[in-house]
C-alpha cells in the first residue's frame, strides 16, 4: 500500500471501545505485502506477547509495488522483506497466495481460497486494513484492491463457520481500539523491514513518521498513549 493519509484532526478521547480478548487464534489477510505493518503490527506485537497464535495471509506478493522495478524482480523481494518484517513482531507462520496485484478482484476463486485458510487455521479472528473506499479524513480514496480484498474476506469469514469477527485496521468508522503503548518501537521496526519498498517510495516519503502519528491519535480515542483502531465486523454462526 501507498502511506496513509495522516489524520486530520486530533479526535476525541475515549471514543473506541476497548478491543475484546477472549480469542486464542488469529490470521491477518491482506491484499499485499506491508499492508499489517501499516498499524495492525502493533496490535499484533502485543497480541503475540500474550501468547495468542496469529499467522499471515498475503493474497498477493504486491509485484507491480515499485515503481521502475520488474514484477518478477519485485515480487519475490517483497515476499522476503515481509518474512522479515513478520518476524519483528514474532510472526513466524507467512502464506503467500500470489493472487496477481494491483488487479485483485473479489472473485469466487478468492473467496474460495479463502475460505480454506480460514478453516485450516481455525480462526477466531480475521484482521485486515481499511477496506471502506475512503481512508479516515473523508478526501483520500483507498485503492481497489484494499477494497475487493476486503469484501472477499467478510464473504469467506461468513461462510467459513469458524471465524467470530473480522477487524479492519485504520477505518474511517472504526470501533475498538487496541492499546499498543509498549509496541510502538516493535511496529516501525516491522515496517522497515520494507526496505526495498519504502527506497521506492522516495526521499520524501513520511511512512515511519505516519505511522507513528496515527498511532498515537488512536490512543487519543481509547484514552491511551498509543493505540491500534479498528472497525470490528462481528461473524453470525460461529462454532465455539
Amino acid at each position: 500500500m501507498r502511506s496513509l493519509p495522516q489524520l486530520p484532526t486530533m479526535p476525541h478521547t475515549g471514543t473506541m471501545k476497548p478491543f475484546p480478548g477472549d480469542w486464542s487464534r488469529a490470521l491477518a489477510i491482506v491484499a499485499h505485502p506491508d499492508d499489517v505493518e501499516y498499524g495492525a503490527a502493533a496490535a499484533i506485537a502485543r497480541w503475540v506477547r500474550e501468547g495468542k497464535s496469529i499467522a499471515y495471509v498475503m493474497i498477493t506478493s504486491g509485484e507491480q509495488g515499485i515503481e521502475g522495478m520488474d514484477p518478477a524482480v519485485c515480487g519475490p523481494i517483497r515476499e522476503k522483506e515481509q518474512l522479515a518484517s513478520a518476524a519483528r513482531v514474532g510472526v513466524t507462520d507467512v502464506r503467500f497466495l500470489r493472487y496477481p496485484d494491483f488487479v485483485l478482484e473479489d472473485s469466487p476463486g478468492l473467496r474460495a481460497d479463502l475460505v480454506a485458510v480460514m478453516r485450516e487455521y481455525r480462526a477466531e479472528l480475521i484482521v485486515t486494513l481499511n477496506f471502506r473506499d475512503k481512508w479516515p479524513g473523508g478526501d483520500f480514496m483507498n485503492s481497489s484492491d484494499h477494497c475487493n480484498a476486503g469484501s472477499a474476506i467478510v464473504a469467506a469469514a461468513m461462510e467459513s463457520g469458524v471465524v467470530r469477527w473480522v477487524a479492519a485496521c485504520t477505518s474511517p468508522v472504526s470501533t475498538h481500539g487496541v492499546d499498543v503503548s509498549d509496541f510502538v518501537q516493535d511496529a516501525v521496526a516491522s515496517l522497515q523491514e520494507h526496505r526495498e519498498y519504502l527506497r521506492g517510495l522516495g526521499p520524501d516519503d513520511s511512512s515511519l513518521q505516519m505511522l507513528q502519528e496515527n498511532l498515537t491519535h488512536g490512543g487519543v480515542q481509547l484514552g491511551t498513549e498509543a493505540a491500534v483502531t479498528f472497525e470490528l465486523i462481528p461473524i453470525e454462526g460461529a462454532s465455539r
